[in-house]
This record gives structure tokens, C-alpha cells and sequence, in this order.
């Protein structure tokens, strides 16, 4: 804090838009020390600003395209389920070729293949 004007940074603190106008035009890297700096001062001051018009981070208003969300949702869940299903095929797929090769031996009269001798 010591590096800014601390009246600066306490009218900030405060919520002052006048002192908000003054460092608008400062860079973005000053603004976020600014800005870091306040957020010290109200932490260890315990202030609350008249209103919230300075922060670290800045805001913008944007607006969430709900269907865009809902195919991507939808498409995340179809990717989901063909590769559940792909993988159900491969394990039945390997199931059944397991049995055949154990039948295949049983027929042969050799011992299974997936028990320890002794």
C-alpha cells in the first residue's frame, strides 16, 4: 500500500466513483496492485465500500447461450454412452471368445486354462 497514495486507496476502499474515475485510466497491471492494495486495507480495516466498484477482478455482463449449453451437454452424454456401449461389446466380445477357448480345450481333454496346478 505504501507504494500508492493512501488517500487514494482508502476513498476506494470507501466505494468513492470519483477516485474509481481517476485510476480508470491507469493500465491494467496498476489497477490490479490498486486493487489488491484496497482489498488489504478493507480486510484489515474492516471496511465495507458504500459500493462494490472496485475489484481485482473486473466483471463482465455476458449472456450463457442456453441451447448451446444443452447440445454440448447432449453430445457429452451421446460420446458417454457409445463408448459405455463400445465397451460392453468388447467385454462380451471377449467373454464369449474365453468360453469358446475353454470349451475347445475341455473337448481336447486338457486341463482349464485359469486354474493353478498343484
Amino acid at each position: 500500500m505504501s507504494k500508492f497514495n493512501p488517500e487514494l486507496v482508502r476513498r476506494l476502499a470507501m466505494g468513492d466513483p470519483e477516485a474509481f474515475k481517476q485510476i480508470s485510466t491507469l493500465p491494467t497491471s496498476e489497477r490490479m496492485s490498486i486493487g489488491l492494495a484496497v482489498n488489504e486495507l478493507r480486510d484489515k480495516e474492516n471496511i465495507i465500500p458504500s459500493n462494490s466498484g472496485l475489484s481485482v477482478y473486473e466483471h463482465t455482463d455476458s449472456k450463457i447461450d442456453e441451447n448451446g449449453v444443452r447440445e454440448a451437454m447432449q453430445r457429452r452424454m451421446d460420446i458417454e454412452r457409445e463408448n459405455r456401449e463400445r465397451q460392453e461389446k468388447f467385454r462380451e466380445e471377449f467373454i464369449a471368445e474365453q468360453t469358446r477357448l475353454a470349451v475347445d480345450r475341455a473337448r481336447a481333454g486338457l486341463p482349464r486354462n485359469d486354474k493353478l496346478t498343484r
